[in-house]
């Protein structure tokens, strides 16, 4: 193969990416009856093998001998005369092999072959990482070096050999990166073989990172003893974890944390110091509140369900009460904790301090109207009321005379009339409630310019 030096080096560049013979030989045919067809007209007859003992490739055209070639099919038909000086005994009709030469290709012909060579192998590339890469999705993915940094884009290198990109938004906050520098991804996708981008796309930002990371820091995990059972990430800021045991023997935090915190740091040494709260699992939301807004003290966590305004979805929404002092712990940086807290929990948590919590307590107090206070109730009617869970007139002012109908041993007209009496209690409560919390407000707002303006005395 000395005389095909272009081949040799386009043979030598795909074998030293570690494509299979199979892939070179197939594409060197292709690209080579192409080149040929642009050469010639048509295709040549073409027969492609590989030396094994010297790694060459051997480029040949199958012609057929005749006594006098047609015109135009001098790349199909070879003279017997001529032929008989490679074969002597070659007869008319008979098949030989003549070595291709692509060096006598004109320029055209050898740049159509090239182009579709390298082609047809970067194809063959793309679909041999795609089979390789596919079910490593989800993964960490060694042997990562930064090729270059570009648009807030990382390119890397895998295996010395693969392209992949880190995309700006799965950077992690305040990862810095240059030339060479290893990094420790996950695999998030990879892309078509007949994708122009990098194939294999990488995460630093997904919460993924820091389930695989601490997989390798805890065999439990792998074991199935302990397990993650929700993660939520700022990516760089902070991580929650909500971790379970099944093992009533093993504790779950305390197998992520580590010994002396070794597990939990070295996992927050490849996270570049990025914080990592970790909790107990619990299936009773309120617990979990508490657990996930530390190292907030939680006093009481309430529950309401409220209507999404854009979708119209129900949807659960979470109170939780803290002291005055604990609010921005609550918060935290940028609203960081809180937040984190309800991706953890898949509920919006709302923080109330406790006076401004035990205040509203108090007005709604005010506003309940005892049972006892609609007029013309008997003591007996009363006690079938409580049983049937309507112990207020704001209890029963909230349901229909169809639901009242349903308690025992009362009637339509008796019904109309309590019904009637609750709503008109309740109703006349509230505007009494809210005359004192008008007036309480312009208390506290007059109070409030007093006190500001003593400053200036």
């Amino acid at each position: 193969m000395s005389n095909y030096d272009r081949i040799d080096a386009l043979a030598r560049l795909v074998r030293e990416k570690g494509v299979n013979k199979e892939v070179l030989v197939r594409s060197l045919f292709q690209a080579l009856m192409k080149a040929t067809e642009l050469e010639y007209g048509s295709p040549q007859d073409i027969r492609i093998s590989w030396d094994h003992q010297l790694g060459d490739v051997r480029l040949e055209a199958v012609m057929e001998v005749v006594e006098n070639v047609e015109e135009g099919s001098e790349h199909l038909q070879i003279a017997r005369k001529k032929a008989r000086k490679i074969k002597p005994d070659a007869e008319n009709g008979e098949k030989i092999s003549m070595p291709v030469d692509i060096s006598e290709f004109q320029r055209s012909s050898v740049n159509v072959f090239r182009q579709e060579f390298l082609t047809l192998v970067r194809m063959a590339e793309r679909e041999q990482v795609q089979h390789e890469y596919e079910d490593k999705i989800g993964h960490i993915i060694p042997r990562c070096r930064v090729q270059q940094v570009y648009r807030n884009r990382v390119l890397v290198q895998v295996a010395g050999r693969i392209e992949a990109v880190v995309p700006a938004e799965e950077r992690a906050r305040g990862e810095r990166y240059n030339q060479n520098d290893p990094i420790l991804p996950v695999l998030i996708r990879v892309e078509k073989p007949d994708s122009m981008e990098p194939q294999l796309v990488l995460s630093r930002a997904t919460p993924l990172l820091v389930k695989r990371l601490f997989e390798r820091e805890a065999p439990e995990i792998e074991e199935g003893v302990v397990e993650v059972r929700a993660i939520a990430r700022e990516p760089g800021v902070r991580t929650k974890l909500a971790v379970a045991s099944n093992d009533h023997r093993v504790d779950a935090v305390g197998t992520f944390v580590g010994v002396k915190g070794s597990r939990v740091q070295a996992v927050m040494r490849e996270l570049n110091g990025e914080r990592i709260d970790i909790i107990p699992w619990t299936m009773d939301r309120r617990v979990l509140v508490t657990h996930a807004l530390l190292p907030a003290t939680v006093l009481n966590v309430d529950q309401t369900r409220e209507t999404d305004p854009e979708t119209g979805e129900e949807r659960i929404r979470m109170i939780a009460i803290v002291p005055d002092d604990h609010l921005s712990l609550a918060i935290g940086k940028n609203g960081h904790n809180v937040r984190l807290a309800g991706e953890l929990v898949g509920s919006r948590i709302d923080i109330e301090t406790q006076s401004l919590w035990e205040e509203q307590k108090r007005w709604e107090e005010m506003l309940r109207v005892e049972a006892s206070e609609i007029p013309g109730i008997s003591d007996k009617l009363l006690e079938r009321l409580r049983v049937s869970g309507y112990d207020s007139a704001n209890s029963i002012a909230e349901v229909t005379e169809e639901d009242l109908l349903k308690v025992h041993g009362i009637g339509p007209v008796k019904v109309g009339q309590i019904h009637q009496e609750a709503r008109r209690l309740v109703e006349k409560r509230a505007i009494e409630v809210e005359a004192l919390r008008a007036e309480h407000e312009a208390g506290r707002a007059a109070s409030d310019g007093a006190g500001q303006g003593g400053g200036d005395d």
